[in-house]
């Protein structure tokens, strides 16, 4: 009797394995909570006095943060936001600003009528998406911000950077 049960036990330990196993697996891992990127934005141009024209969430250190580049009287400025709390981290002007931002580049974004946390908004409110990336573009000697949308019909969209006109990038 007492080998029946100790059989048994090994039986049902062995079963409820590969069931524990599964069960683990089936959960994916929890994906940290993020703050709006248009909060994050916020956040830099206010706390360093600048606009901002670029940001993307990234992997900095074991956790996520929003790379944002702005503009602060003509010369670029870095910040790194903490993404679940909206906390600048830090925030440097770096040596050379990476192209093709150049000097009529961070003028354009500087004298936009709208601050890149506005044109976010309006991104978001007319396709009913989310801004997961935006960046200053030029082309044809206009400006305008490329984003790349979650949660839209159309992934990625493009805004002048003057009249606020939004249009649809359709891929070639």
């Amino acid at each position: 009797m007492k080998t029946q049960s100790l059989i048994l036990a090994a039986v049902a330990a062995a079963l409820a394995v590969p069931a524990l196993a599964q069960e683990g697996a089936a959960t994916p891992p929890a994906r940290p909570q993020t703050i709006p990127l248009a909060q994050a934005v916020a956040a830099a141009e206010q706390a360093l006095g600048a606009r901002a024209f670029d940001a993307e969430l990234d992997h900095e250190r074991g956790g996520l943060v929003y790379d944002i580049d702005l503009v602060k009287d003509g010369r670029p400025v870095e910040a790194e936001v903490d993404a679940a709390t909206g906390k600048v981290l830090r925030h440097s002007r770096p040596a050379a600003i990476r192209l093709p931002f150049g000097g009529d580049a961070l003028k354009a974004a500087q004298a936009a009528p709208r601050t890149l946390s506005q044109t976010i908004a309006l991104i978001e409110t007319s396709t009913k998406g989310r801004v997961a990336d935006i960046g200053l573009e030029r082309e044809g000697g206009r400006y305008y911000y490329e984003a790349e949308l979650t949660g839209a019909p159309d992934r990625e969209v493009r805004v002048d950077l003057r009249t606020g006109a939004i249009s649809p990038v359709i891929d070639d």
